[in-house]
Order: C-alpha cells, then sequence, then structure tokens
C-alpha cells in the first residue's frame, strides 16, 4: 500500500552511524508467532495446576447477609471455597491508583466483596477445584442471601444531590469535578457572528483482545517466595500491587509477563484476579490459574461519556470561542485506574486548534455498573470527535468548506510549543502539512462527482478529522509516576543484552529497541537481544501504557548504550593508538574517523576489555553494564501560574479522510475509501509504526459503527460475546493508503513520539462526519456513537439520538 515519508529528520539518530532507524526491520521472533511456537499465558499452565472459577455478583447494589458454601465444597473436585470474609483475613485491602482520602468516602477495595457488591459481575465467591469443569459446576451449589440496595444506573441521575449512592458509605456518587478555563468564552460568543451547539453521547465500549486475560500464581513454600505469570502489561506495579495486598516484601514476589495476544489497556495493573490466584496459592500452596471466559472479558467497561458543547466563529471562519461541558459514567470505582481516562478527555481540548477563548467542564461519576477499564484512546478519542463533530457544524452553519474552516484555526507550525488550556504543552507539529500532503493521498473531487450522482437511496459521504493524542502518560502519585529504565550489558563475545522495563503487548516494540541499540553500536539488529517482562531480571518501570515504549524505554536504552560505546571506544583508542573521540562504530567495528583501515572488529574491542582489564583496558570503568532512566523533560507536576499540570510529554497527531455509502433504508454503514497522514516524529521502524496506525483505525471504524457494550436495566452486561459485540471484519474495511510527517520532539533525545493510539479517534470522527455528510441536513443532529443502522434510521425519521 502507499506509504510516503514527508518532513525533517528521516535519517538515523543523533548521529548514530549504523543506519537501522527508519528501516522497516522484521519483528524479532516473528516466526514463533506465526508458526504457533509462542508460548501465552494459557500455555504456562503446568500440570497439577488447580483452577479456580469466580461466582460473580447478580446484583448491581446490595448487601451480602449470608453465603452458605457447604454443598459446594463438597463437590467432585473441589480443593477450596474462598469467601471475601476468608480473603479479608488473609490479606489487605488492594491500593487504588489514587490515594484513598481523594475518594467521597471509605475505599477499602478487596478482591473479593465482602460485605457489599457495587456492580454486577463483581467477584464474591472463589471455588477452586482440580479441573476448570468442576469449579464451574460447584458455583450453582453455593446459596447467597442479599439485602437489595438502590442501584445508580445512570450517571445523570446519580449526579444529583437526592440520589442513592452507588457505595453505602459515600456521600456522593460525584467523584471529580474540574473547570479549564482560557480567555472570556462567554464574551466571545456573545460577539461571535454565529455560534451552535450540539452534543455527542458515546455508547460504552471495550477492547475485545484475541486473548482473554489469565493468570497463573505459584507459591514456593521452601523458598517463600510468589510467582505471578500472565496477561500484564505492567509486571513491576503489579508486583507492587501484591506486596501491599498480600503484605510481602517485593523481594519475595516475580511477576512475569509472556507473549500477550493484544491487550489495548485492558491488561494494565489492578484486577481482583491477580491477587486473587496469589492468596489462594500461597494458602493452598499449589499453583493456581484463573482462565477468563469471554463473557467475563465483556465486563470490562469505558468510553461512556455524554457531552454538550457550544462552538462560536466569526463570519470569515475563524474560531474564536469553544466549550463543552463532559459527564462520564466511570461505572465502579476498582484498584484499576481506566476511570482515569475521563480525567483525560477535558485536558485535549481544543486539540489541533488554536482557539482563544475555551471553558471545559468536567464531571466523573461512578455508578453500579462494571468499572471501566483501559481501553485503546484513553479517553483522548472521544474528546477529538467531539472537537471535530464541532467544526464540521460551524462550517455548515458559515456555509463553508469544512477543510478550509480548519485551515484557518490550526495552530501554525511556527507556534510550537502550544499549551493547550489544560497545561498540556505540545511540543511539535506541522497540521497544514499535513492536510496538504492528505490532499495527495485523498481522491476528494472523484468522491465529490460520485456524491452528486443519484444512487437510488444509498447517499455518498466524506468526512474529515484531525486527532491529536497526546502520549506517554506520566501522572503525579501513580506507581511509578512516569519513567522507565533499561540496563544494557555487553557479553564477552561482543552480543548485546538489553532487560528494559517496558513490556510488549506483540507491538514489536522490542525490535524498535534493539535496532536503536544497534545503531549506536554499528551492529546489526539481530545481535542485540530484548528481555522484557520479568520483574527479577528487568529495572523497575511502568511497562506498556501510553505508548511508552521507544519515547521511554527506548530512550533509556540509548543512554545505557551510548555510555557503554565511550567506555568501549578507550579500550579501541589505546589498541588503534587513536584519540578516543575520534573513534566510529560502523558495520561491526570501530574505526579511526577518516581513516578506514585503521580499524578492529567490535568483539575484539569488547574481549581485551574482559581479558585485559589490568592493562590496555585499565582505564576502563566495569562491568561492561550499563543502567540508566529516562525522564521527559515535557513533563511538569508543578502547577503553574493557572494551577494546571502537563502529564503528556508527546503529542503524535493525524489527519483522516474517509468515504462511506449510508443505505436509507437500513440504515447500514459501507466504508469505501480511507486515508490519512500520521505524525508520530523518528519513526525508528515504518513498517511497525504502520502496522499500529492501520490497527488503531481499523478499531476506530468498528467504535464508530457497530461496537458498543450493552447493559440491561438491571445493571447486567447484555453484550456477552463476539456475536453481539460487532467488531470490523477484514471485507468491512477498504484500502487504507497512510503516509507519515515527521516532526521530531524538541524535548526527547531521539526526536520520537508515541505511536500506539493515534488512528483510533481520527478514524472515530472521520466516519462520524462522513456520515452526516451522507446524510444531509438530518446529518447535523448526528448525536450519537456508535451509529449503528437504528441510530442513523432515527435520524432519517426526524428523530435525535
Amino acid at each position: 500500500m502507499p506509504h510516503s515519508l514527508e518532513g525533517s529528520a528521516k535519517g538515523p539518530v543523533s548521529g548514530e552511524r549504523g543506519g537501522w532507524v527508519g528501516k522497516s526491520v522484521r519483528k524479532k521472533d516473528a516466526h514463533r508467532f506465526v508458526t504457533g511456537a509462542a508460548d501465552y499465558a494459557a500455555d504456562l499452565i503446568r500440570p497439577g495446576t488447580l483452577y479456580v472459577s469466580l461466582l460473580r455478583s447478580p446484583h448491581p447494589h446490595a448487601l451480602i447477609r449470608e453465603i452458605d458454601i457447604a454443598q459446594a465444597s463438597r463437590a467432585p473436585g473441589v480443593v477450596a471455597v474462598m469467601t471475601g470474609a476468608g480473603i479479608r483475613a488473609l490479606t489487605r485491602s488492594m491500593p487504588t491508583r489514587v490515594p484513598r482520602e481523594r475518594f467521597p468516602g471509605p475505599t477499602d477495595v478487596w478482591c473479593l466483596a465482602v460485605e457489599e457488591v457495587i456492580y454486577v459481575g463483581q467477584p464474591m465467591v472463589a471455588v477452586v477445584a482440580e479441573r476448570q469443569a468442576d469449579a464451574e459446576a460447584a458455583k450453582s451449589l453455593i446459596r447467597i442471601e442479599y439485602e437489595l440496595l438502590d442501584p445508580v444506573l445512570e450517571a445523570q441521575a446519580g449526579a444529583e444531590s437526592i440520589s442513592p449512592t452507588a457505595r453505602r458509605e459515600w456521600s456522593t456518587n460525584v467523584v471529580f469535578q474540574d473547570k479549564i478555563r482560557q480567555g472570556d468564552v462567554d464574551a466571545a460568543m456573545s460577539g461571535a457572528h454565529c455560534v451552535v451547539s450540539g452534543s455527542m453521547r458515546f455508547g460504552s465500549g471495550t477492547s475485545a483482545p484475541m486473548e482473554c486475560r489469565c493468570y497463573v500464581a505459584d507459591w514456593n513454600a521452601r523458598s517463600g517466595r510468589l510467582t505471578l505469570e500472565g496477561t500484564m502489561q505492567q509486571p513491576h506495579p503489579t508486583r507492587w500491587l501484591l506486596s501491599q495486598a498480600l503484605d510481602l516484601p517485593e523481594t519475595s514476589i516475580r511477576v512475569v509477563a509472556p507473549s500477550m495476544g493484544g491487550t489495548f489497556g485492558l491488561k494494565m495493573v489492578g484486577h481482583p484476579e491477580e491477587v486473587i490466584v496469589s492468596v489462594l496459592s500461597r494458602h493452598l500452596e499449589r499453583p493456581v490459574a484463573f482462565l477468563e471466559g469471554r463473557d467475563e472479558c465483556f465486563l470490562a467497561n469505558a468510553r461512556e461519556q455524554l457531552h454538550e458543547f457550544q462552538i462560536g466563529a466569526q463570519a470569515d471562519g475563524k474560531i474564536i470561542a469553544f466549550r463543552d461541558f463532559v459527564r462520564a459514567d466511570v461505572g465502579a470505582i476498582g484498584a484499576g485506574g481506566g476511570w482515569l481516562m475521563a480525567f483525560v478527555t477535558p485536558t485535549v481540548f481544543p486539540t489541533v486548534y488554536d482557539i482563544p477563548n475555551v471553558a471545559v467542564d468536567s464531571q466523573v461519576v461512578t455508578t453500579n455498573k462494571p468499572p471501566w477499564q483501559g481501553v485503546r484512546g484513553y479517553g483522548k478519542e472521544t474528546a477529538n470527535v467531539v472537537m471535530e463533530r464541532a467544526v464540521e457544524l460551524i462550517s455548515a452553519e458559515l456555509g463553508m468548506d469544512p477543510l478550509e474552516v480548519r485551515r484557518r484555526n490550526l495552530v501554525p507550525g511556527s507556534g510550537f510549543p502550544h499549551r493547550l488550556p489544560s497545561g498540556l504543552n505540545v511540543d511539535s507539529g506541522d497540521y497544514e502539512g499535513a492536510l496538504d500532503q492528505l490532499g495527495g493521498l485523498f481522491e476528494s473531487e472523484r468522491w465529490m462527482a460520485r456524491k452528486a450522482t443519484p444512487n437510488g437511496g444509498r447517499g455518498i459521504g466524506i468526512g474529515y478529522a484531525f486527532e491529536l493524542t497526546p502520549e506517554g502518560a506520566s501522572f503525579p502519585g501513580s506507581m511509578p509516576s512516569g519513567f522507565e529504565t533499561s540496563m544494557v550489558t555487553l557479553d564477552p563475545t561482543g552480543t548485546v543484552r538489553v532487560a528494559t522495563s517496558v513490556t510488549s503487548p506483540g507491538s514489536g516494540n522490542e525490535t524498535g529497541i534493539a535496532q536503536l541499540v544497534a545503531d549506536v553500536f554499528g551492529l546489526h539488529p539481530d545481535r542485540v537481544t530484548v528481555t522484557q517482562g520479568d520483574t527479577d531480571i528487568t529495572p523497575f518501570g511502568g511497562g506498556n501504557t501510553s505508548s511508552r515504549s521507544l519515547m521511554f524505554g527506548g530512550v533509556a536504552s540509548v543512554l545505557a548504550a551510548r555510555d557503554l560505546r565511550d567506555r568501549i571506544a578507550i579500550c579501541a583508542a589505546t589498541l588503534l593508538q587513536a584519540d578516543p573521540g575520534k573513534m566510529e562504530f560502523t558495520r561491526g567495528k570501530i574505526a579511526v574517523s577518516g581513516e578506514p583501515d585503521r580499524s578492529l572488529a567490535f568483539e575484539q574491542a569488547v574481549a581485551t576489555i574482559y581479558t585485559q582489564a589490568y592493562s590496555t583496558a585499565k582505564d576502563v570503568e566495569l562491568p561492561l553494564q550499563v543502567t540508566r532512566t529516562y525522564r521527559s523533560g515535557n513533563v511538569r507536576h508543578t502547577p503553574d501560574e493557572w494551577g494546571r499540570i502537563s502529564s503528556y510529554p508527546s503529542f503524535p497527531y493525524a489527519v483522516h479522510a474517509a468515504v462511506v455509502e449510508v443505505d436509507t433504508q437500513t440504515g447500514c454503514v459501507s466504508v469505501l475509501d480511507y486515508a490519512a497522514v500520521h505524525d508520530c516524529g523518528v519513526v525508528v521502524n515504518p513498517g511497525l509504526v504502520e502496522g499500529q496506525f492501520k490497527g488503531a483505525v481499523a478499531m476506530g471504524i468498528g467504535a464508530a459503527l457497530w461496537e458498543e457494550l450493552l447493559h440491561d436495566i438491571d445493571g447486567s452486561t447484555r453484550t456477552t460475546r463476539l456475536k453481539s459485540y460487532v467488531l470490523p471484519r477484514s471485507t468491512d474495511l477498504p484500502n487504507f493508503r497512510i503516509g507519515h510527517r515527521c516532526t521530531p520532539s524538541p524535548f526527547n533525545p531521539l526526536g520520537v513520539k508515541g505511536a500506539g493510539e493515534s488512528g483510533f479517534g481520527g478514524a472515530m470522527a472521520a466516519i462520524a462526519n462522513a456520515i452526516a455528510d451522507a446524510l444531509g441536513e438530518q446529518g447535523r443532529k448526528l448525536a450519537r456513537i456508535p451509529c449503528k443502522p437504528e441510530v442513523i434510521l432515527d435520524l432519517l425519521e426526524g428523530g435525535q439520538p
């Protein structure tokens, strides 16, 4: 498929001579994955392992009066039955992602419900058996007596002062409120040539990874150590959580994350099952495994928000004011940090546009729905959709080309760094250049001509959208608060080992790290091994979140490798009788700059350091192992003069164009064409970046058209399988044409930005705008995502979704 790269800094990073950066090197160990040789978490379940099945709450809110486990305990194959009361005697409550005192009431989070259940699906009783089927069967023998409480199942009602509370001992359901202000919005709206109001409601969504969660805990009584293997994006934070909950020193816990079949945020730290299997293994002194079913996977809730916005502009298309009120229904609050996505949404406005007057009010409401879990986009996608819909509406009101309105309001290339009203400091960008580049990829005139041709009840729509996707989240108070660490070791044979705190969800970031380190030493990436996901081997860090792998872990690896290169240069200079500052590392050799004949093999220099430590290499610091940590210079946790912090260091962006066909008889939508231009700074591996971006676009199209978790009036999740949670198929998607720009981040030593989430929010917005365009005047009322057939038919019939 077409691929283009425009902008600066296309070559090797920061003067490295290896030349691997910028090349589409094949993913390391790719053959293991395509041949089925990779071991996933469930493959690690050994003979003799016990299985745990969880009896979950059938009620959204209730008190537990009595639990009778007698019959279940005597069932065939059952080894143990554990209730919340039993768990409480063996563990401490799980730590939360923000300090407990910031919640509106007591917040003890137990891995099994102790006295109160707060959502349908909350784990209540753990049945442990020799076989999974025995554990499942025994659950039906458990008898529980409840006292039902009034549930909170809708955020707007839950925010009212007269509402019952989602937690019995909380004083309110409003967990968080914020006001972001820049300029005077009221005055600007009063003076605007035209003002348009709108709303957008986002249905609940989830990540739906190919591989559900799985945890295998093994307590070794002789050594007093616990090993937890499983589907974890964040091994070190998981070890910390287990240390707190099990009252064990972290040195007594090993957490290992094997190959994963996708995460998209779901497998971040804080799931109760992580603690359940661990405490059961320690209690029973046998390995215990939890295998999540697809119905349980669909308990992962996210994205449910309502936005009410207003936008004002002058007659020439200059947008002078924007305001938004967003209310997020984050479900129940647990130990995980998925609900923090609602904090992120308001901070992204007004995305790529230079709007002088902005007001964003946000409200986070807890209800008795399942908890939010991390999902791709992490709250940024909804802000981008709302902003792009607002731009479309004001363009229609002005009677102007929406692309021209966008162009007139983009932050100019000379305007960076650019402070958002929330305090975030946007590092770099070339928004207008990206828009121009998109024009070369997308055949707008052809589609405009087809749109003008009647097609018997099938309308063509063209949609455009920008997206701004802050990456590298570094929140104050989180564990950890935004750094990553890498250790680089040189073996006597000259091979390079990297142990890094960042993990891979299957995206190939280990390949990018190998390329970066290989360039430092002038070696082939095959000579660099990368170890991830084992707390006994890798240094401390946050793991895989917010596209931080190369932005943080890659930089830490390069810093460590450069330190080692300087040591080797000292020895090589002695052997070559030259100045250490003139050593060049290239093609597996070390040569004197400008004198290629004066050289030696890389491994010869390394071997000399190991064997001649008291003579030729006496000035080289040993061992040949360096650990470095990277913290971004574009993160600020001290409030500025407006009281705002900046917790994201990099700001990749993209601009999208989509063409859809809407069947006005059925409401069904077909995506006919798609093009986009993406800028994530310096691209280390174009093939992997493009794969990530295309995957995000596909997910964004699915979220815009079909994907939605539905909940019944009793709070239970109605969507329990992939047949009802409709994912896009390959036949539902056109070929994507992707272009890349490169505006390096001036705050990152390598110029890189994140590349794991861009594409998602832009695709949602572009598809929504294309549908609205296809529907004409009725499309201006589009206020619901996903745009399922019933939403579209309601619009055509004159309704307001």
